[in-house]
């Protein structure tokens, strides 16, 4: 009998979650005012659907540890904890985090329950450099169950160059590649046809231009036996001179003094 009575008084506290050091609390039931004042040390607000207000804080000032559980949370921000001075447990688990604030992992005292992720990396790390002295902080497979060392998990699951920023940066950078790649192509096919078309009144005008040449540069073809044909020979005027006629004038007295000889004749000019 005293046997079972030890075993139901050890059970819950065998049952408890790893990471709540021995903390726990129920879920909050009724609907959440952020305007409210808790003064308890442990609040669980798990699985409700809530958004984090961004630039108010929680008013619990005392609360020890906060259950935002399941809450469909992307990220946590800073405003939300400015109050929560005492705070030494935040549990985020079946949370979809995109990033963890830095300037939340400089409180070296928090100890924070999130599902293993390489946004954890930046916590890991500040956590790291800023604090030492602190246990191993964990990390819960989604897949398992179980938890892991962020440290053990962050070797294996986010080698360098596999961190999300990194990995953004690679598909903006492969984007704007094939962007540039497309646009160029489209632009050097535009330019192409252009150049045709050009090309193409071009070889026109020049047709046209030759048609027009040859029209008007043909020359008459010469015999080899001169390279160009030979003037005419400037005709001189004749100069104006006498013509003469035979006029007989008289006749001879005898015969016998112009022997073997015709009749005297006299040359009289007349002018032409």
């Amino acid at each position: 009998m005293g046997g079972a009575l030890v075993w139901m008084l050890l059970l819950p506290l065998l049952l408890q979650d790893p990471g709540s050091q021995g903390l726990s609390c129920n879920v909050s039931s009724w609907d959440v005012d952020w305007t409210t004042e808790f003064t308890a040390t442990c609040l669980n607000f798990s699985g409700q659907g809530l958004s984090l207000p961004r630039n108010q804080s929680l008013q619990a000032r005392n609360v020890v540890l906060l259950d935002l559980s399941g809450n469909g949370l992307q990220e946590l921000p800073l405003p939300f904890f400015a109050l929560l001075g005492k705070l030494e447990v935040l549990d985020v688990t079946n949370n979809p985090l995109d990033r963890v604030d830095r300037a939340l992992a400089m409180r070296c005292k928090l100890d924070l329950k999130a599902d293993c992720s390489c946004v954890l990396e930046s916590w890991h790390q500040v956590r790291r450099d800023n604090c030492s002295g602190q246990l191993p902080l964990l990390c819960l497979d989604t897949a398992t169950g179980a938890w892991h060392n962020i440290s053990t998990f962050l070797e294996v699951g986010c080698p360098p160059g596999l961190s999300l920023m990194t990995i953004g940066a690679l598909v903006a950078g492969c984007s704007l590649l094939l962007g540039l790649t497309i646009a160029g192509l489209v632009l050097a096919w535009r330019l192409r046809g252009r150049w045709m078309v050009s090309s193409h009144d071009l070889d026109k005008t020049w047709a046209a231009q030759d048609g027009s040449r040859s029209g008007l540069g043909k020359q008459p073809r010469y015999s080899s036996r001169g390279l160009s044909p030979k003037p005419p020979e400037a005709v001189l005027p004749r100069p104006s001179t006498p013509d003469y006629e035979n006029v007989f004038v008289g006749q001879p007295a005898t015969r016998h003094q112009w022997p073997n000889r015709g009749p005297t004749h006299q040359r009289i000019a007349t002018s032409t």
